[in-house]
């Protein structure tokens, strides 16, 4: 066989490996990963924020703390974690959490709209991504290979997602807002 040969032969071993070691579209796992609890935790925030319980904001915030939860590094949304902290008393030393934990995004998308961003997942390393929204807007979300496959395709049902990447690249995660007024979420990789 020649090397162009080897290189189908192999990439075609690797996808019937994918395809029989499980489903990749819309794999969900039955308990709640990091990221789905920062997801929440987030969305728990800005609930408490709006009702001014700050007992519930320090809870949500130690959730995020402990995750070592960060903004996602090409995101330019306005970060609420830095105004969440400024509500509540400094009465505790801040926690520190691995500079390699989850990233985090939030944004609002209005009605009939969606957006889309792109970000870096390795080969063989379990990927995730929790989305939650404050009072359950009816969001969806979409990855999307490289090649514009999908991936995952998450409803307002399932609100996880989580794979093992073939191969290290960038992927398409686009957001939809199908309902009739503007929803907030926020949205956590790992």
């Amino acid at each position: 066989m020649n090397r162009i040969g080897i290189t189908c032969f192999l990439r075609a071993g690797l996808t019937v490996l994918a395809v029989v070691s499980g489903p990749a579209v819309g794999a969900q796992d039955a308990t709640h990963g990091i990221g789905e609890k920062v997801a929440l935790a987030l969305s728990s925030a800005q609930a408490a924020q709006a009702n001014r319980n700050h007992k519930a904001l320090a809870s949500a915030l130690a959730v995020i703390d402990r995750s070592g939860a960060h903004p996602l590094v090409d995101w330019d949304g306005a970060d609420p974690v830095p105004r969440w902290r400024t509500l509540l008393a400094a009465t505790a030393p801040p926690m520190r959490g691995s500079p390699l934990g989850p990233g985090y995004r939030s944004g609002q998308i209005l009605a009939g709209h969606s957006e889309a961003f792109e970000q870096v997942f390795l080969s063989g390393q379990k990927a995730s991504i929790a989305l939650s929204t404050p009072g359950n807007a009816p969001i969806s979300l979409r990855v999307l290979d490289s090649d514009h496959r999908p991936v995952c395709i998450m409803s307002n049902r399932n609100r996880t997602c989580h794979w093992v990447p073939m191969f290290t690249q960038r992927y398409t995660i686009e957001v939809r807002n199908p309902g009739d007024r503007e929803a907030e979420y926020f949205l956590v990789v790992e």
